[in-house]
Formats: C-alpha cells, structure tokens, sequence
C-alpha cells in the first residue's frame, strides 16, 4: 500500500509534523519504534500555540512557571511564563488521529515518483514523500541508492547531567519553588538549570551550552555533584542529597543545514531546528508543523511528484527568511564560544537586560533577520568595553551573516 507521506521518527517533532498532516487529510504513516520520550522538553509558554495540538496547551503540560530565574553576574527574575510538556499526554495528543508502523527504517529507494522506505524486518513502506523526523538525521546523508541509513557525523553537541532531586536538595544550590531557574551562570564554563515541580521533585542539569568536540557527560556529572556537595556541607546533618532518578543529555548543533536536493526531507532536529546558540527545537518544530504541512497538501493536491515535490517543501522546512536569520545566530554562536568564561555571566546579564520582545524574538529560528540582528546589537551596545572588542574579532562569521541577507 502506498502513501501520501510516511514520517520517520515519531518523537515530538515527527508526531506534530503527522498531527499537522492527518488535520489536512493527508494519508500520513509514522514509522516508529514505541519506545518513550525520556527527555525533558520545556518551551516559553507564549512560543507554542495550541491551535494545531488539538487540545488545551494546559492539557499536555507536566508543570509551567510565571517566574524565569537567570543569573549572570547578577540576578534575572523573567515575567514570561515557562512550560515542561507532559511526554505521554503530548504524544496521545499528537499521534491520536495518526496511524503509526512499529520499527525502523534501514534505508530509502527512490523512484520517479515515489519512494520506498526499507524497514530492518524486511518489510517496506512506500510514499510520494519521505520525511526524517528522527533527530539524528539518519536517512539524509548522500549515499548510493538503496544504500542502509547510517549516523551523520556532527560538529558539536550541548552535554548535560540531570538528577531529579527533592525541593530540600535544590534550594541549596539556590532553586526554589515556584521559579524556574532556566541558567545559573555562577560556575562557569557550565551553568546550573532547575525545574521544580509541583509534586515536589526538581530537576537539575548541569549543563555544557555548546563544546566542539562535546564536554563529557561524566564531568558534568561530577561538577554537579561538587554543587551539591558544597550545599549538603552547610547542611548540618550530613544527609546526601535525595535523588529519584538521573537524566544524560545530548543534543547535536552546530551542524551545516541539509542539503535541499536530497530526495528525503528532514524535518525537526533532522532538519536543523536546533537553535544554534540554546540547542532548544521542540516548539519551534510545533509552530512550523502546520506550515509545512499546509505545503506538503498543497503540493501533493497539484500532482507533484519526485524531486520536484521534495524541493517545494524543502522550501516550506526552511523558508529564505530563516536560512538568513540563521546565519546571524551562527554568528551568535561563534562570538559566544570566543569569551572567555568569566565575560560569558555578562553576555547573558546584557542579553537577558534587553526589552523581553527583543531577546524572546533571539531565541526563535523563525526570527525576521532583522530581529536577529536588533537583539545582536542590543547585546553590544550594553556590555562592557572588553567584551565588546571580543565581539568585534569574528570578522568571518560577521562577514557570513551579512552575505546571507
């Protein structure tokens, strides 16, 4: 049997691209394995819209907060609220409409107008359209045709250690309920991020925000427990800290965007959603799964078929707007990794100083170019004479950004 679209990869991004499409009546098949969502996914309150979710945003969310706390050199008390989704009710919600085909894609054939996904049982799944929706981007890489998918190699990843602790634990290292400590850079090179839940248990992550090759797993673990550590030796009582579970964190970035001639669209992660400078992608997934999908509809609607109907929604994935908007961030990025540790508190002192607007714009990858740059200059204008220089020495990247206008 064959389809309009199959989707590999039924994580967040996947499953909103699927959700977006069975809404618009398109034959969509998810191929997936079944296994769970295990890692924490959060977003701005304000960055997702519940028009396409089906359901109440409250409905799917684990816990949210009306305080974001951020320290640099100083203190941030952010009045935007702040959202950790609920993995199981998010994906019911997404997937509820949605037929999904247990396994895994070992590679991809193409024809004139159709291809054909090869599963590892032997099986196939055939489509007008294929989509990479598995974060890693597995099926996008050139290779022959028919050849078995395989890793891509990335240029850098943000690392992270999380343990699930309880509320007493984490006040010691300064997280308190009812606000939600997005970054403490107090020890740097890493920072520190809380998320303290109503049942009572807090996450925290020591997290890397970007390292070329990747900061250990292992050493963040390690600066975590010295956090905790320091704070259980003022405690009195010598009680280790209570811990419900621990969590280990790796997200690819700094990678080129694909190719658009490729036959398969990547779509989430696969397609480069990372945000170059945070490594969030989840909301931005769910706020472009109705555009792409209205353009896969479109499309398939007019009989395009093949090579022609991968590029227009390449297109769609990634509109000449945002390929510009993020070759500023790329150079946000560069000017971040060349401070030093101690200049990096101010960076974010200076950004998160801004009007919420303008650094809330930043934080997005569907950005206007020009609300990239304004953020940029913002940035600039409010750090100190020695920062500044460091941000004048990437000519490169400067020169990147501008020539992608």
């Amino acid at each position: 049997m064959s389809h309009d679209v199959v989707v590999v990869g039924g994580g967040p991004a996947g499953a909103a691209l699927a959700n977006s499409l069975a809404q618009r009546n398109v034959d969509v098949v998810v191929l997936s394995p079944t296994t769970p969502w295990n890692a924490t996914y959060g977003s701005w309150r304000d960055d997702v819209s519940e028009a396409e979710l089906g359901c109440p945003l409250d409905d799917v969310l684990r816990d949210g907060w009306n305080t974001v706390r951020v320290v640099g050199k100083r203190e941030h008390l952010l009045q935007r609220p702040y959202v950790v989704f609920d993995n199981v009710r998010l994906r019911s919600a997404l997937l509820r409409d949605v037929a999904v085909h247990e396994g895994a894609a070992n590679g991809v054939t193409h024809g004139a107008n159709s291809s054909t996904v090869h599963l590892a049982d032997g099986t196939t799944l055939e489509a007008a359209l294929v989509v990479d929706a598995t974060g890693s981007g597995v099926l996008l890489a050139p290779r022959d045709n028919g050849a078995s998918a395989a890793p891509r190699d990335h240029a850098g990843a943000q690392t992270a250690f999380g343990l699930l602790v309880d509320a007493n634990t984490a006040r010691l290292v300064g997280v308190q309920p009812e606000v939600f400590t997005l970054m403490d850079w107090s020890r740097p090179p890493t920072f520190l991020y809380g998320a303290p839940f109503a049942d009572g248990s807090v996450l925290l992550e020591e997290t890397s925000l970007y390292a070329n090759p990747p900061r250990p797993i292992d050493q963040l673990e390690a600066r975590l427990s010295a956090r905790l550590g320091d704070g259980a030796s003022t405690r009195g009582d010598g009680t280790p800290a209570t811990t419900y579970g621990s969590e280990r964190v790796t997200i690819p970035m700094g990678d080129p965007l694909p190719m658009r001639t490729t036959r398969v669209v990547g779509f989430g992660a696969s397609a480069g959603y990372v945000h170059p400078v945070t490594g969030y992608s989840v909301a931005a997934s769910l706020r472009a799964a109705p555009r792409v999908a209205g353009a896969i509809q479109f499309h398939l609607a007019r009989r395009q078929t093949g090579s022609g109907l991968a590029l227009a929604v390449w297109n769609a994935v990634w509109p000449v707007a945002h390929v510009r908007a993020r070759a500023w961030h790329e150079m946000g990025l560069e000017v971040l990794q060349s401070l030093p540790d101690a200049a990096v508190a101010e960076f974010f002192d200076a950004f998160f100083s801004l009007p919420t607007h303008q650094w809330s714009a930043y934080l997005r990858i569907d950005a206007s170019p020009s609300e990239v740059r304004r953020a940029m200059l913002g940035v600039f204008r409010r750090v100190g004479a020695a920062t500044r220089f460091r941000l004048m020495s990437s000519p490169g990247a400067l020169l990147r950004a501008i020539a992608a206008r």
